[in-house]
């Protein structure tokens, strides 16, 4: 598989020149945390960019520490962005160093897809992927493609966490592992998969969103009455497989949220207000600072989102999950951890907790009669677990758990991590 590296020599020096007046080399000379970037042609005329981090931000013995690779959600949501300066990276949106930065200890390998998401590009637009499936297989060449680069990871404890969308792709991607480990067609040490906030029962989670809402008080009755009769339609639409009207349904129904004009409400977290400002102003710094130090096409306007590439999987938006995730836990000896912040309106709790109870396994009995326990530190939510299965429920947190909550997500690393 071939990859192309864009050489940015002379813009690097000259911002290496003058460093002073770039806060991102002003913090990677306080800590140069180590870490390659490049592209992978995962089909002809199409490029998925990969940033990787070496563990504590050096080469020595990072193929002996755990790696990570995080699937950012959308879809079209990029993960050298928002899950880079946003939840788990070394620096946060403010070229500051990030305290609880997922690097320390672990590797972590962020890819912006689909095709168009980020520094990821496509030489024509009708390479954009249509389809979850043919999004999960570009993921499975990039990774593919990042083992035979960097063979010294092959036998490394590998994870996948994906967010939002992406824990719906990283189902189907760690099945697609899986076989292809099966097949001898991959060296690949998997061992676990994580889904935060995922999008996995669609039917679920828009049932349950106008209900949170309007438990919550952020929402009017009336708003709550057409919001209900809007998640029946997309229930109805899903049980019978009509997923892109069901998808014009969701687009609706997130509407009407929004012209509810008793509340000017963040849905990703209900307590805080909305991080768009924030994330376009993230935008310009990785244009002017960011970009000109990676080895990237330099011609690409970056933007932490891209509406062509979440446009392109509308047919297949409200697809749900849940059978990988079932596949998985009934083949498969992957530990699996499910966690879902309780502040999270696009993904709410409740329907997170109803849809892990409500999946076919061998031990969804045993999982349903577990204790929960208590998550580390001061009401910080509960999990519980059976078998190689487990799922959190997050206090103080919305859909970024890694960012809201960082003392509970801690422990869904070490306990996914350990196994």
């Amino acid at each position: 598989m071939k990859s192309l590296i864009f050489i940015v020599i002379v813009r690097t020096l000259v911002l290496a020149s003058c460093d002073e007046q770039n806060p991102y080399l002003e913090a990677l000379r306080d800590k140069p945390w180590k870490s390659v970037h490049r592209y992978v042609e995962v089909r002809p005329g199409a490029f998925l960019f990969y940033w990787f981090y070496y563990a504590d931000g050096t080469t020595n013995g990072a193929e002996q520490k755990p790696l990570i690779i995080w699937i950012q959600g959308g879809p079209g949501n990029t993960a050298t962005g928002i899950g880079n300066f946003c939840e788990i990276g070394p620096l946060t949106m403010d070229m500051k160093p990030r305290n609880h930065t997922w690097i320390r200890g672990r590797n972590v390998l962020l890819v912006d897809h689909p095709v168009g998401t980020g520094f990821s590009y496509a030489l024509n637009k009708s390479l954009y992927v249509k389809s979850d499936r043919d999004a999960a297989r570009d993921l499975l060449r990039a990774i593919k493609a990042f083992l035979k680069i960097h063979k010294e990871f092959r036998k490394t404890p590998t994870y996948i966490i994906g967010q939002s969308y992406g824990g719906k792709l990283s189902a189907r991607l760690g099945f697609y592992l899986h076989l292809a480990i099966k097949n001898k067609h991959l060296k690949m040490n998997l061992k676990g998969i994580g889904i935060g906030s995922g999008w996995i029962d669609t039917k679920e989670s828009s049932i349950q969103q106008p209900r949170y809402l309007y438990d919550m008080g952020l929402i009017d009755i009336k708003t709550y009455n057409k919001a209900m009769d809007i998640a029946k339609n997309i229930s109805y639409l899903i049980s019978i497989r009509q997923h892109a009207k069901a998808a014009e349904y969701d687009n609706l129904m997130f509407q009407t949220f929004i012209n509810d004009t008793s509340t000017d409400v963040n849905l990703e977290n209900i307590n805080k207000f909305s991080n768009y400002w924030a994330l376009n102003d993230l935008s310009l710094k990785v244009n002017l600072y960011v970009k000109p130090t990676l080895a990237v096409n330099q011609s690409i306007n970056w933007n932490y989102i891209s509406y062509s590439a979440y446009y392109g999987l509308k047919n297949d938006f409200v697809l749900p999950g849940t059978k990988f995730l079932e596949t998985l836990l009934n083949r498969t000896k992957l530990r699996i951890v499910v966690f879902n912040g309780n502040l999270d309106a696009v993904t709410p709790l409740s329907a997170a907790t109803n849809w892990v109870h409500n999946l076919k396994w061998y031990g969804a009995k045993k999982f349903m009669e577990s204790t929960r326990k208590p998550i580390r530190g001061r009401r910080n939510g509960f999990y519980k677990s059976y078998d190689n299965f487990s799922f959190w429920a997050v206090f103080g947190s919305g859909h970024w758990v890694p960012e809201d909550n960082p003392t509970a997500m801690e422990q869904i690393l070490e306990y996914l991590t350990s196994a």
